[in-house]
């Protein structure tokens, strides 16, 4: 009977349990959009930083902040990046602010609140999926233009122009 109970206790005590915190190693935000003649990708990342968050409360109440130099976004050239940076008004808004807070599990997937601060707006998405994956954890939003009281940029008389969407990627280096 006594190796029966310790059995049971063995099974039961060795069941994985949901971790109550994530430590957080990078970060990287990635904008990507279309314009007439193809994709574009602009993104920052900062990596050798190490934050822990508590999940569903657990006593803290954790925000993580990126200040993110619009300047620092790279577009993969110098012209693209002239043109984000011309677009997101970086002389007049130099930094896009993100804060993410509020992280916690539901239904066995992990949610988070997140308010985005870029060119003058403030966008809140208070309940936003994050999604597992090797890397760690990422949430992706749809943003378009008027959202930001911006106008898709045109080149060359209207020639090339860019898509009034802009697909937002959040990521967290676990």
């Amino acid at each position: 009977m006594q190796v029966i109970l310790l059995m049971i206790l063995f099974f039961f005590s060795s069941i994985p349990q949901e971790k109550s915190e994530v430590i957080i190693t990078d970060q990287r935000v990635q904008v990507s959009g279309y314009t007439s003649l193809g994709k574009f990708n602009c993104d920052f990342t900062r990596v050798g930083m190490m934050d822990t968050l508590k999940l569903n409360g657990g006593g803290s109440n954790k925000k993580l902040v990126f200040k993110i130099p619009v300047k620092s976004f790279s577009c993969g050239n110098f012209l693209l990046n002239n043109d984000f940076r011309s677009t997101l008004k970086a002389n007049e808004y130099p930094n896009a602010l993100v804060t993410v807070s509020n992280f916690r599990l539901k239904s066995g997937k992990m949610y988070c609140s997140m308010v985005l601060d870029l060119v003058g707006q403030k966008l809140e998405f208070p309940d936003l999926l994050l999604e597992k994956n090797k890397e760690g954890m990422s949430a992706n939003l749809i943003l378009n233009f008027e959202l930001l009281k911006l106008e898709p940029p045109s080149k060359f008389g209207g020639l090339i122009k860019v898509e009034n969407q802009l697909d937002l990627e959040l990521h967290l280096g676990t």
